[in-house]
């Protein structure tokens, strides 16, 4: 059939693949909507930047004077931490095809004109960094890409089955994608997507509230419609404290669970992402599964670094207090040098040797692999960063 299907999630793949496995005939190419955006362009002569060196450029784009009026610390360790919250930013601006004169002139930004002033140096200073490494960013990629019409063109027809926002990069690029290959959407409708529903009508399609949509970007025009039947049943519970929707939450599963529901077809759906974690201390059995993952950074061998970096910057009785509560021997502590320059791998085996790495280091051979505490996702990051990172 040739046909290429593109779902927004790896769960959605999941299910869809176990489903063809049951069928008989040709089976469609499947794909996430974010790989198939970056196989769908080329970069020309500029390659995408590791995701460890960009931190890095970054960090040498922001020594300049004004720099410091944004009160960023860019000390090597909280830069790593902080950057992100800028690529994020540079990224979105790039992606809704906002620039900074724009954005100055909104009236929610009139008072932040002279940071808005440093953070447009501070990326023409990046940009300039990676013209002269050859490099590339994903936030210069929206006015920088070409289609990659070999890709497109070995498919006879696409279809994306979409679900939530795309931003006007995206949709530029698929409205792009639909003038060399046949491109049909999927796409429900309902009073939360009245904005994308806009910016389809902009492209001459207007669609139906309330109903699952398939159309043609290519043809303009709507192919199928069907009105959306389904209704949630829902009741609503009154809490005087934001914890206590925790205990309302558990309380609720069990008894779905007594009556007959299997444990896992039922769904958690929190408010907000951050309220993820107030679940996972009460969950002592371990039951939720969260589908965003889990932040490293509130692990507990993070946490135990970042207490022997602040050890190290003070040396005072609270952070002492902190490292004994981590478990870390004072007695080893004592024994390295802070100012000693060190190799990156010398380096690694001095925070080997405080037991905090799940995998060993320099030197993993098929016997060290054997071992029940290798870990191959750890080692794979240690031996990228001692490349991002080599003297």
């Amino acid at each position: 059939m040739n046909q290429l299907h593109i779902y927004p999630t790896s769960r959605a793949l999941r299910t869809l693949s176990q489903y063809y496995k049951e069928q008989e005939g040709f089976l469609p190419t499947l794909m996430r909507m974010d790989e198939f955006e970056q196989r769908a362009i080329l970069l020309g002569n500029t390659m995408k930047i590791d995701p460890l060196q960009r931190i890095l450029l970054l960090r040498e784009a922001a020594k300049f004077e004004a720099f410091e009026d944004l009160k960023l610390d860019i000390s090597l360790v909280r830069f790593f931490t902080k950057s992100d919250a800028l690529f994020k930013f540079f990224e979105e601006m790039a992606a809704e095809k906002i620039d900074f004169m724009r954005l100055s002139e909104a009236d929610a930004y009139v008072e932040f004109t002279t940071h808005l002033e440093i953070l447009e140096r501070l990326l023409q200073n990046y940009k300039n960094l990676l013209d002269a490494k050859g490099y590339t960013d994903k936030a210069f990629i929206p006015s920088s890409h070409v289609l990659n019409i070999g890709f497109l063109k070995s498919y006879r027809e696409i279809e994306v089955h979409l679900e939530g926002y795309l931003s006007f990069f995206e949709l530029e690029l698929l409205e792009k994608i639909s003038q060399e290959v046949a491109l049909t959407v999927h796409y429900t409708t309902s009073k939360f997507n009245k904005k994308m529903q806009e910016r389809f009508k902009t492209l001459g399609i207007s669609l139906k509230n309330n109903h699952h949509i398939s159309f043609s970007l290519t043809d303009k025009k709507v192919l199928t419609t069907q009105k959306n039947e389904n209704i949630i049943h829902a009741k609503v519970y009154a809490v005087e404290e934001r914890e206590e929707q925790i205990a309302l939450a558990f309380e609720k599963i069990e008894e779905m669970v007594s009556s007959g529901f299997l444990a896992e077809e039922i769904v958690l759906i929190l408010p907000n992402e951050n309220f993820k974690e107030h679940f996972t201390l009460f969950d002592i059995h371990h039951n939720l599964n969260f589908a965003m993952g889990y932040d490293y950074s509130n692990g507990r061998i993070y946490k135990s670094l970042e207490a022997l970096y602040r050890y190290w910057q003070s040396f005072d009785a609270e952070s002492k207090k902190l490292l004994e509560r981590y478990g870390f021997v004072l007695e080893e502590i004592k024994k390295i040098s802070v100012s000693q320059k060190m190799h990156v791998g010398d380096f690694f085996v001095c925070i080997d040797g405080l037991g905090y790495h799940e995998s060993p280091l320099q030197g993993a051979d098929k016997q060290d692999k054997k071992k029940e505490k290798f870990n191959e996702r750890v080692h794979e990051q240690y031996v990228h960063f001692s490349q991002g990172l080599r003297i």
